[in-house]
């Protein structure tokens, strides 16, 4: 009989082990799902930003981007799940060997990415277009006067170039968000499944993949800044309520200081 009652006991403890390696896991998969939530909730105040012309705080959300995707706070979280899920399951013990070489600067990965040059030459194309589309419809026309031509045609052309001028702010603004929903859509969701699957290689692999995105957030901010930047000092009004506060500081900064 007391056996069989420390035979009891040993599997009540067994059962505690496990349900305390349970929760350990399930918390440590908690913290790696989040981070995919996160990741969405940073979307969605991007594009209100972006929407807004909000540039500081685009800025402050990309900062955190890199923050959340951050190595060496995810990795740990990774390890421990394939460690404590070997251990409950009586498995192998998984290689936690890091392999740097994944996480190296000069990864290339597979994340958008867009250049001044891309922007520049898609603006060209743009011109080339309006150019193209006044010619078809009034190339032909019988102009009494030739100053009126140049003018109507000067007229066509500033039009198109502020409106490409804004296009082109469009596209690194856009570029910025392709990037949080390559991270968030594509490569998050496969670290999880890599993770639940226990295959570490997977998710390194999308971890590092994550972290080269994260560091294109920086550039990619810049392309967007000089891009709006040039906007504003084409248009100021077309920023909205930005560009109309911006537009009052710096009439404010170049007035003369009462004395």
């Amino acid at each position: 009989m007391a056996k069989l009652e420390e035979q009891v006991e040993d599997v009540h403890e067994l059962r505690q082990i496990v349900e305390r390696l349970d929760m350990e896991i399930a918390a440590r998969m908690d913290e790696i799902e989040t981070i995919g939530g996160a990741l969405l909730d940073l979307h969605g105040d991007l594009d209100n930003q972006i929407a807004e012309y909000d540039y500081m705080a685009v800025e402050q959300s990309l900062a955190s981007l890199r923050g959340l995707v951050d190595m060496e706070e995810v990795l740990p979280a990774i390890d421990a799940v394939l460690l404590l899920t070997a251990l409950r399951d009586d498995g192998s013990m998984p290689d936690l060997t890091l392999p740097l070489s994944a996480f190296e600067r000069g990864d290339s990965g597979e994340h958008p990415r867009l250049t001044q040059e891309d922007l520049d030459r898609d603006f060209a194309a743009d011109l080339a277009r309006a150019d193209q589309h006044w010619e078809e419809i009034w190339g032909d026309h019988a102009w009494a006067d030739s100053d009126e031509r140049d003018s109507r045609r000067a007229g066509h052309r500033a039009d198109a170039e502020q409106e490409a001028i804004k296009d082109r702010a469009r596209r690194a603004a856009a570029h910025v968000e392709e990037l949080v929903d390559y991270i968030g859509d594509t490569l998050w969701p496969d670290l999880v499944e890599a993770v639940e699957a226990g295959d570490r290689g997977r998710a390194i692999r999308a971890l590092a993949a994550a972290c080269a995105a994260a560091r294109e957030a920086e550039p990619a901010y810049k392309l967007y800044e000089v891009n709006l930047s040039v906007q504003y000092e084409s248009s100021p009004m077309s920023l909205g309520d930005m560009g109309e506060y911006l537009s009052g500081f710096e009439t404010w900064l170049m007035s003369p200081q009462a004395e």
